[in-house]
């Protein structure tokens, strides 16, 4: 866990430091060329000889504007690329989801707003099965492309309530945090879920490839933490599983 946040301090000070005050001193270069071209030279040093107030407090209130609008272009610029490296460390690189780590933080976060409002909040677990001896079957360069394949599928069959994540960097898991949703409505969308999947053919170097996956399925309780929710999602992947033929969903209340 250490190492993972040394990694991304690196490679936030490697990304947004470097790139941020690069672009800020381009922009400052930028805007001082235009205030002082060389053609306006001689109009200055002539102002500054003949004493012209009013011109000189024109030139002034122009460097103030340019200055300001340098300064905000430049904190702009700044805090986009910071939003980018963000991002970047929230974002599983194989299947463009949100990883882990935002799953973590997305989920405390809804689990305090839902238990405050008192509303409903579900989470779906899906596992594709026998996923270890299809890697071992395929290899795993085939494999990644599945996953690939699997999270864009599952990133694109959400309603607007529904954030997708893949559940660990290396795994075939992916979980999905279901908003304003009862167990009920919850359960019938990882059964949409699980059958989209099933009908589904992956096409990879014209190989087709079917799958099935398992879905476990429960809803926030008073009382829940992101650990007890996500024990519990697991304990019913785990009674889904146990059904011969896996490719089914369970859920515990």
């Amino acid at each position: 866990m250490m190492r993972y946040i040394k990694e991304s301090i690196k490679k936030f000070k490697d990304d947004v430091l470097s790139k941020g005050i690069y672009d800020i001193l381009k922009w400052l270069l930028l805007f001082m060329v235009l205030l002082i071209p060389s053609r306006w030279i001689p109009y200055l040093k002539e102002i500054l000889i003949t004493n012209h107030s009013i011109s000189v407090y024109w030139i002034l209130i122009s460097s103030i504007l340019l200055i300001t609008v340098t300064a905000l272009i430049a904190s702009y610029i700044f805090k986009r690329k910071i939003r980018e490296v963000l991002d970047d460390n929230h974002t599983d690189e194989l299947t463009g989801l949100k990883n882990h780590k935002a799953l973590n933080e997305y989920l405390n976060q809804k689990i305090h707003q839902y238990k405050t409002k008192g509303e409903a909040l579900s989470i779906v677990i899906l596992d594709i099965d026998d996923f270890k001896s299809f890697n071992t079957t395929v290899g795993f360069n085939v494999a990644d492309q599945i996953l690939k394949k699997v999270g864009e599928l599952l990133g694109n069959d959400r309603r607007a309530t529904d954030e997708t994540f893949r559940y660990f960097n290396r795994g075939d898991e992916f979980l999905v945090v279901a908003t304003e949703t009862s167990l009920g409505q919850a359960y019938q969308a990882a059964e949409r879920k699980r059958k989209l999947i099933e009908k589904n053919l992956f096409s990879i170097e014209r190989v087709n490839h079917q799958l099935t996956v398992c879905c476990g399925v429960t809803e926030l309780k008073k009382g829940d933490d992101y650990t007890a929710i996500t024990t519990r999602v697991i304990e019913a992947l785990n009674e889904a599983k146990k059904v011969t033929g896996k490719n089914n969903t369970k859920s515990i209340v």
